[in-house]
C-alpha cells in the first residue's frame, strides 16, 4: 500500500458495512465483513456505497457539472497546469473571494500541523493541497472525480501528499471521530440531504474539531423562491441542467448544526477581521464597534441628511450603542443582522470537547 493511502488505512470503513477495511498484496482494499472490494483509478479510490441515497438527482448533479466542462471546453475554455497550481489565485470574483476567504480558514483554524483534515466537494483539491501547505494531513472527497483527476497536477508538480477518494458526503468511508478539521466550498447547498451530510460531519469530527464552509448560499427569511434564484446569476442555469441549488438563512443552519451536536458561528469578513502586523486578527465585531467608542459606521453617517443622519445623532447623543455594544447584546444583536441580510459569511461549525 503506497505511503498516501497508508496513513489512513486504520481509519477507513466499508461505506456498505462500516467494517474495517484492510489492503491486500494487489494495493487493493477489502473488506472481511461483506467481502466488497475496492480499487482506484487515475490514483482516486472508489468507496461509493452499493447503495446511493438520493441517487438520481445526485447523478444529474453531476451530469450537469460534466455538462457545463464540455460546453465550456467546446467554447474554447481550457487551462494549462498553471491554472491549477494557482488556485484560488484568480481573477474571477469568485476565486478572488475564495482566496480571501481560505486565508481567514487557515488563520482561525490554527494550528493546522499534523491535523487529519477532510475537504468535501474537493473538485481540483486546491482547498486540500493549500490546507496540506499549511501543515494538515489532508484527504479530499467528492462524489464526481473527474475535476479532482486535476489534484494529481498538485501531485506531480508540488511537495504535498493528500488521498484522494471518490465517495458520498452522506455516508462518509471513515470510522468516528476520524478528523480533526472539515472544510468545504461551495457544497452543502448542493447536497440533496443537508442534515445527513451535518450529521456525518459531525460524526467523522473529534471533539475539539472544527468544520469551515465557505461559499455557500445564504438568503433572508423574507426572500421568496424567484429572488433566491436570481441571487446569483448561474442559479437559473445551474438549476436547468440538473445541478441541485439550493440557499438557505442562516439560522437554518444553525438549527441543523445544533440537531448534529454543532455550534455554528459565522465569520462576516468586512465586520470579523482585521490585519495586524501581517497576521489576520479574527474576533467578532472587532470592526464594528469598541465598548469604549461609539461604532464607526454611525460616525461616518452622523452628518447625512435625512432619516439615516437623524437616527446615527440621536443613538450618538444619548449614547444608545453602549446598550448594543454590551457583550450580553451585541452577539445577539449580531447574529440577526447577518440572519436578515446578505452579508458574506463563512459558516464554522466546533465540535464541544
Amino acid at each position: 500500500m503506497n505511503e498516501i493511502m497508508s496513513p489512513w488505512l486504520e481509519s477507513l470503513r466499508c461505506p456498505d458495512c462500516g467494517a474495517h477495511l484492510y489492503a491486500d498484496h494487489k494495493a487493493l482494499l477489502f473488506c472481511r465483513n461483506c467481502g466488497r472490494m475496492f480499487d482506484s483509478k487515475d490514483g482516486i479510490w472508489n468507496l461509493l456505497p452499493t447503495r446511493v441515497s438520493h441517487k438520481q438527482e445526485k447523478d444529474r448533479e453531476k451530469s450537469g457539472w460534466l455538462y457545463k466542462t464540455k460546453a465550456a471546453e467546446q467554447g474554447g475554455w481550457s487551462h494549462p497546469a498553471e491554472h491549477y497550481l494557482a488556485l484560488p489565485d484568480h481573477p474571477h470574483p469568485y476565486y478572488q473571494a475564495a482566496l480571501r476567504y481560505l486565508q481567514i480558514v487557515i488563520a482561525c483554524g490554527r494550528p493546522w500541523y499534523g491535523r487529519r483534515t477532510l475537504e468535501l466537494g474537493a473538485a481540483e483539491c486546491w482547498g486540500t493541497r493549500h490546507l496540506v501547505e499549511a501543515g494538515a494531513v489532508g484527504v479530499a472527497l467528492d462524489y464526481d472525480p473527474h475535476r479532482m483527476v486535476y489534484g494529481q497536477i498538485l501531485l506531480d508538480r508540488l511537495p504535498v501528499q493528500f488521498l484522494r477518494i471518490q465517495a458520498d458526503a452522506e455516508k462518509l468511508p471513515f470510522a468516528d471521530q476520524s478528523f480533526d478539521r472539515a472544510f468545504c466550498c461551495s457544497v452543502l447547498h448542493h447536497f440533496p440531504d443537508l442534515e445527513c451530510a451535518v450529521r456525518e460531519i459531525s460524526r467523522v469530527l473529534r471533539p475539539g474539531g472544527i468544520f469551515f464552509a465557505i461559499h455557500e448560499a445564504y438568503h433572508p427569511p423574507y426572500y421568496r423562491r424567484q429572488k433566491i434564484i436570481k441571487m446569483s446569476e448561474d442559479t437559473a442555469h445551474n438549476l436547468s441542467v440538473g445541478i441541485n441549488e439550493q440557499s438557505y438563512t442562516a439560522a437554518h443552519y444553525r438549527r441543523l448544526f445544533h440537531r448534529a451536536g454543532l455550534k455554528a458561528e459565522f465569520i462576516q469578513p468586512a465586520w470579523d477581521v482585521r490585519e495586524e502586523n501581517g497576521c489576520l486578527r479574527i474576533e467578532p465585531g472587532i470592526n464594528v464597534y469598541s465598548r469604549h467608542s461609539p461604532p464607526s459606521g454611525l460616525s461616518a453617517r452622523e452628518w447625512r441628511r435625512g432619516p439615516v443622519g437623524f437616527l446615527s445623532r440621536l443613538i450618538l447623543k444619548t449614547r444608545i450603542w453602549k446598550i448594543f455594544s454590551s457583550p450580553s447584546i451585541f452577539p445577539l444583536l449580531r447574529f440577526q443582522l447577518l440572519n436578515w441580510t446578505v452579508r458574506e459569511k463563512i459558516l464554522v461549525g466546533r465540535k464541544p470537547i
